[in-house]
């Protein structure tokens, strides 16, 4: 039987165990995925517990997204790039590997007709922690010049303002205090990456406020990591308001498939995947 798991705090929320049961029903393959509510704290001796317990592999979400890197044997480019993993293999020699998924997912979910948008502009991301250093990588690679962080913890977002410049030459990269009142006008995508409007967290809650969203461009795209619920707070206004508006579904997807892919070498069942997640709203 294969082994897996999710480690980060809080995630009872998670709908990754029902998308990857489906995926290895569609191969009859047995296996067991495990949600392990994990504190920074105990992030090394839950490591200890999935070498000792033979897991093949884990995912990684928030707060550990960047706290794991340093503990593992090897990391690939996006995660080298990012700083930040969510997608871990455990070797046969109890070899830790690290991939950053999370970032192909983003690129991916955004249809191909607004990408062209990208290139050139500038972004909002809200938040500065491990799910914004991979979104900050994507948006390189879509082709946005500039990118704003809007985040509590300066010192965070310091970090992962000279961890792009040492990486990305040529990009702009500003770090603002974050809030709610911001005035969005120039951007071509603002991303929140923020647990704010997440289930169990301030679920009534918008990271911005409707008159924030209000100066945000008619042309530029609205985008929310969140994927439960469905449309949070910040999404349902981004639409009232007549935006292009993405919540976080279509990413889990993605780059929960290439996690399959990682830890069994097979093709990812992608529309069963995406069917059981949109099944269980």
């Amino acid at each position: 039987m294969i082994k897996l798991g999710i480690i980060g705090y809080p995630i009872g929320h998670t709908l990754s165990p029902v998308m990857h049961k489906a995926a290895f029903d569609y191969y009859g393959m047995t296996a067991d995925y495990q949600v392990l509510e994990t504190l920074p704290e105990d992030l090394i001796s839950r490591i200890k517990f999935l070498k000792v317990n033979d897991f093949k592999g884990f995912n990684v979400t928030i707060p550990l997204k960047v706290w794991i890197t340093p503990l593992l044997n090897e990391v690939d480019d996006p995660s080298n790039l990012a700083g930040a993993v969510n997608t871990v293999l455990i070797t046969e020699t109890k070899d830790l590997s690290g991939y950053n998924t999370d970032i192909f997912g983003f690129i991916n979910s955004i249809p191909n007709e607004f990408k062209s948008s990208l290139i050139q502009g500038k972004a909002a991301v809200l938040g500065a922690g491990g799910a914004a250093r991979a979104i900050a990588v994507a948006l390189v690679q879509l082709g946005i010049s500039e990118i704003n962080f809007y985040a509590r913890n300066q010192e965070k977002a310091y970090q992962l303002r000279d961890v792009l410049i040492t990486n990305f030459h040529g990009i702009k990269i500003n770090v603002q205090r974050f809030s709610e009142f911001a005035d969005f006008s120039y951007a071509s995508i603002i991303v929140n990456t923020t647990p704010i409007g997440m289930e169990g967290v301030n679920q009534t809650v918008s990271p911005i406020t409707r008159s924030s969203i209000d100066s945000i461009s008619k042309d530029a795209i609205v985008y929310d990591l969140i994927y439960k619920p469905k449309e949070t707070i910040f999404i349902r206004y981004a639409k009232a308001r007549g935006l292009f508006a993405l919540g976080g579904s279509e990413m889990l997807v993605l780059q929960g498939a290439k996690a399959f892919e990682i830890w069994t070498g097979k093709e990812a069942p992608v529309d069963i995947m995406r069917e059981v997640i949109l099944k269980s709203y």
